[in-house]
């Protein structure tokens, strides 16, 4: 039997005070939205039975509830394997047990990576590894605009929140979040050695699925191993070429060049060039000027 090295429990962290207040909020706020849809289905469609969906979405509210108030956590690093429970009470209602020598990686997680974008599969034992509201919404912005994506995200997209056991388990590679402390991880380090900040995924064939180029667009320091939709190489080759050609223009126009219909002169030449009223008189008596007048006969 694998003895026990290291058990690290979480205490659950129930919600006081603004916190509480925010939470029961936005419960109630949701099941209003829940059942203001449910009653225009239910007038659409004429069936009552619809709202059967309306309750089991409210026993999945308070679950979420629970889960992230009552429910602690409990890390058992053991000689051949680690066990990462989720309890509610004493009751565990999530265990995942991976033994040490299917782990490829363990690495830390930065708040702006999808893990889905590489993993099948990816259980997360702590909902405070989990990415918040805001970021799962710049996530799904970043199909439409980078630059959104940006501004929703904010600053902090590349601080630590947890921890990734990466490891393979019936021939796919799958992927556990958890949040261990210093001494765990002090452990973690010496029973996996070379797989300890060892980030297996470079090793792979590059990601080029839609959405992870289109997060690699948005946050390209934190998806490295995505292939981008436009290559660096094509993007900086297409920048020395605008800015060759636009020298190129400059050098061939000349100095002197006179303006196109409409535009103004130059002041030198302005200054040369006859005014109108000048124009005129030579056009009046300009050609006869040098020429005797005529005396009339009187008679």
């Amino acid at each position: 039997m694998d003895s026990i090295i290291y058990r690290q429990q979480c205490a659950a962290k129930p919600l006081t005070g603004k916190g509480f207040l925010l939470a029961v909020a936005g419960i109630l706020l949701r099941l209003a939205a829940a059942q203001v849809i449910i009653n225009l289905l239910i007038a659409a469609s004429g069936l009552g039975i619809l709202n059967i969906a309306f309750y089991l979405y409210v026993v999945w509210l308070l679950f979420c509830f629970m889960r992230k108030t009552v429910a602690c956590y409990v890390y058992t690093l053991k000689t051949g394997s680690i066990v990462l429970e989720r309890r509610l009470g004493d009751s565990p209602i999530t265990v995942v047990q991976i033994p040490l020598n299917s782990i490829a990686a363990m690495r830390p997680v930065r708040r702006g990576e999808r893990l889905k974008t590489t993993y099948r599969q990816v259980t997360e034992i702590d909902p405070a590894c989990r990415p918040g509201l805001r970021v799962r919404t710049a996530f799904a912005l970043s199909l439409v605009s980078a630059h959104l994506a940006r501004l929703c995200a904010g600053k902090g997209m590349e601080e630590t929140i947890g921890h990734v056991l990466v490891f393979d388990e019936e021939n796919q590679r799958r992927a556990c979040v958890f949040a261990p402390d210093e001494k765990m991880l002090a452990a973690l380090k010496e029973q996996l050695g070379d797989a300890f900040g060892f980030d297996e995924r470079m090793t792979h064939a590059r990601v080029a699925t839609l959405y992870g180029r289109a997060l690699e667009r948005a946050f390209p320091a934190l998806y490295p191993y995505v292939d981008p939709l436009v290559s660096r190489e094509a993007v900086k080759w297409a920048k020395e070429e605008i800015d060759r050609q636009k020298a190129e223009r400059q050098a061939k126009k000349p100095a002197n060049a006179k303006p196109k219909s409409g535009g103004k002169l130059p002041k030198e030449e302005a200054g040369n060039e006859p005014h109108e009223g000048e124009m005129f008189r030579e056009g009046r008596g300009g050609a006869n000027r040098n020429q005797p007048r005529r005396r009339r006969k009187q008679g």
